[in-house]
């Protein structure tokens, strides 16, 4: 596989280096009035008490930014590094025009860390930008809002007791139907926040944060805010460990599994030998993922320090839970039945979601050092099988390749574009990860279970 060089490890909240602590305002010059610096220099400001950033040559002070910063904290983890090609992932074109409030001066050598493959990556995304592929189909996101939000109401319709099913269908039945299909609204929900929150459907980003919220909050259950801050993490460092701590959130799963060797270090015992049998407990472990992260928005929702969006979070999640308890209790269920279906249901959309999510990443190479935005997205990432049901099951999360490398493209236009992502890799001899589901959770669980024998 072709990879990039080492440059300096990242600092997460989890991870402390020593560097320049010099306290300063952003954009504010050294003391010295110093506006040159060499790659050595930058990468000492990497913690989140000094966070220092190049894009496009120029290097920026985001340390007192980055707490405010709409993506969340994923800013902390490009500290000391080029963050040319994250960054026009992600934003506007307009946010462009906000950068030199930090800028303190220019690095050295700017294109040091540009290689062969980045500058074919930034040609290909400039042909797909003036190809329109980054524009949205207005006509396919509202069928896809649509279309989500009837998952809900038939979910609604199998449950009641006199309902369309209730001749051919018994209690029993009709409430695991109504609980898998509910639990697959809050999945296909789940992918339309994806979406909104990565500014892929409307120009205006207010827009996308609106329908963020809806789908998000409303629908599914979930702090937008709480996940920006973990998924843009993700995305900014994919499956990435610094020595034996994960940077990246996804991959952060211990006690429960480790993906690597280096994760075993310094465990307890006990974690060390209930690992030995991680890959029996992969399946099990899915069911409880969407009770786990929906616990996480709520407790996170209630602490957010912004008033407008502790208001906004704090209400999505009151309207969505009683909308959710209102399903099966307008179907005559008592308060424990209630609870018991929306339980069941939460067991069900847990298995939908990570089913998908593990998929992605899981089993793949892990980045134990920095490496250019390419190369990293590449060697962590695979591709299931496209076709129209994979495709409408995973929210276009099979093509995660796509995906990682350009997060605001519509996902309806991903397809058009892989066979220029795989072309793109074989030029530079890095492996495309295409599979079925069937192979792609073969080697989850291998990884699994070859970490397990070393536990």
């Amino acid at each position: 596989m072709g990879k990039g060089g080492c440059g300096a490890p990242p600092v997460s909240s989890k991870i402390v280096k020593a560097g320049n602590n010099k306290t300063k305002e952003c954009g504010q010059r050294l003391d010295d009035g110093k506006t040159s610096f060499t790659w050595a220099e930058v990468e000492n400001h990497t913690q989140d008490s000094d966070c220092w950033i190049v894009i496009k040559g120029n290097v920026y002070d985001v340390t007192s930014f980055a707490p405010s910063h709409p993506g969340g904290r994923a800013i902390y983890a490009l500290g000391g590094r080029d963050a040319s090609d994250v960054f026009t992932a992600f934003h506007d074109p307009r946010t462009w025009g906000r950068l030199k409030e930090f800028k303190v001066g220019t690095v050295q050598e700017p294109d040091a860390k540009a290689t062969d493959l980045i500058k074919d990556f930034r040609q290909l995304r400039n042909e797909f930008v003036s190809e329109g592929l980054f524009n949205a189909s207005m006509l396919y996101y509202s069928w896809k809002v649509l279309s989500t939000f009837l998952l809900a109401y038939l979910s609604w319709l199998v449950l009641l007791p006199q309902g369309p099913v209730s001749a051919i269908l018994g209690e029993t039945s009709r409430f695991l139907l109504s609980a898998f299909v509910l639990g697959l609204f809050w999945q296909q929900s789940g992918w339309l926040s994806h979406d909104f929150c990565h500014n892929q459907v409307f120009k205006n980003r207010t827009l996308n944060g609106a329908m963020g919220y809806l789908t998000g909050n409303v629908f599914q259950g979930f702090s937008v805010d709480w996940w920006k801050n973990k998924h843009n993490t993700h995305h900014a460092v994919p499956n990435e460990l610094h020595e034996h701590m994960a940077v990246d959130p996804d991959i952060d799963t211990l006690p429960f599994f480790a993906w690597d060797v280096d994760m075993l270090q310094n465990l307890a015992p006990a974690v060390r030998s209930a690992l030995k049998y991680q890959h029996f407990l992969f399946a099990p472990m899915l069911t409880m993922a969407r009770l786990s992260w929906a616990s996480q928005s709520v407790v996170y929702a209630m602490f957010l320090k912004d008033p407008t969006v502790f208001v906004i979070e704090n209400v999505g999640h009151a309207i969505h839970y009683s909308w959710m308890f209102a399903i099966p209790y307008s179907s005559g269920y008592s308060v424990l039945g209630c609870l018991w279906f929306m339980t069941v249901a939460q067991l069900f959309s847990g298995v939908l979601l990570s089913f998908v999510f593990v998929m992605s990443h899981n089993g793949m190479e892990l980045n134990k050092c920095a490496k250019d935005f390419a190369t990293s997205q590449l060697v962590s990432t695979r591709n299931i099988t496209f076709g129209h049901f994979n495709d409408w099951f995973s929210g276009g999360l099979n093509l995660q390749i796509e995906h990682h490398l350009f997060p605001t493209m519509p996902r309806h236009n991903l397809r058009k574009v892989a066979a220029r992502v795989e072309k793109l890799c074989k030029r530079h001899n890095i492996a495309y990860e295409y599979v079925s589901w069937c192979e792609g959770t073969k080697r989850v669980v291998a990884r699994l279970h070859e970490i397990a024998q070393l536990a």
